[in-house]
């Protein structure tokens, strides 16, 4: 498919690309990646490489769907935005409405955005579609954080992570940051004391823009333990050490969003997931 980031997502790019090709499509998709990763022109890329005519799991980016679906005006993709601080009940009343009209070409495709926001009353609501999906209907919610939704929920998605694109932040700097973030979460699984975790971390002081970075790739190092399911010498594979982690990740992300020191939040972190 013609992403951007292809080199830091291009094993599931090429798993998206021969479940389209093979017809293997899922009525419902999860992606959750964090706020500096284009999270909605990822997805167009998804969707275009569905309907596009001329090269299906690819997409053309030039035919007159792929055009549609660049400029938000087809007919059969609707997109459901946050009002306020969340999605609301209505927004899913509004959708599934929508979603009962017969799509002009093969299937209706609904978009939720900031799908971590929805409100437990929306969830509940979005749980009817998702049980029992009209026709070809396709659902893909976008999310920062998918241990906002309900299990149930989740259980429903075919859930995928989107990495984050070194071109906006540097590879040599992104790259040390993945090594950091690494070692971190080896030491802390090791019950290593905090002075040595704070070595490892070598930062006397941290912005909040470098702080969010630090907690995403942290956060990844967990995620895809989880995800890849592979505990072969690897010294800090554990279920319950990894959502741990996670958990204080997030909490360490909400303090920095409440305007408590970024400096703080990584010591507070690292306290909490160390010796």
């Amino acid at each position: 498919m013609r992403f951007e980031n292809t080199q830091e997502n291009y094993r599931l790019i090429q798993r998206l690309e021969e479940a389209v090709k093979s017809g293997r499509v899922s009525h419902a998709y999860l992606f959750e990646g964090p706020e500096t990763v284009d999270k909605e022109g990822f997805c167009r890329s998804l969707i275009k490489g569905i309907i596009c005519p001329d090269k299906r799991g690819v997409n053309c980016g030039k035919c007159e769907l792929c055009d549609k679906v660049d400029h938000d005006n087809h007919e059969d993709i609707m997109y459901i935005r946050r009002d306020g601080k969340s999605v609301k009940d209505a927004a899913i009343i509004q959708m599934q409405e929508r979603l009962k009209v017969k799509p002009l070409g093969g299937r209706n495709i609904a978009v939720i955005c900031d799908s971590d926001l929805m409100t437990d009353r929306a969830q509940n609501r979005l749980l009817k579609t998702l049980e029992e999906p009209l026709g070809d209907t396709i659902l893909i919610l976008l999310s920062e954080n998918m241990e906002n939704l309900t299990s149930t929920v989740l259980s429903r998605c075919v859930k995928y992570r989107i990495n984050g694109s070194d071109s906006k932040t540097g590879g040599k700097k992104a790259e040390a940051r993945r090594t950091k973030a690494a070692e971190l979460i080896d030491a802390a699984a090791r019950k290593e004391p905090y002075y040595k975790l704070r070595g490892i971390l070598n930062m006397k002081s941290i912005t909040d823009d470098e702080a969010n970075l630090l907690l995403d790739e942290m956060e990844l190092v967990y995620r895809n333990k989880i995800i890849d399911n592979d505990k072969k010498g690897d010294p800090y594979y554990d279920f319950d050490g990894a959502y741990h982690g996670i958990y204080e990740i997030e909490e360490a992300r909400k303090q920095i969003r409440m305007n408590v020191s970024a400096s703080y939040a990584i010591k507070n972190l690292l306290l909490k997931i160390g010796g």
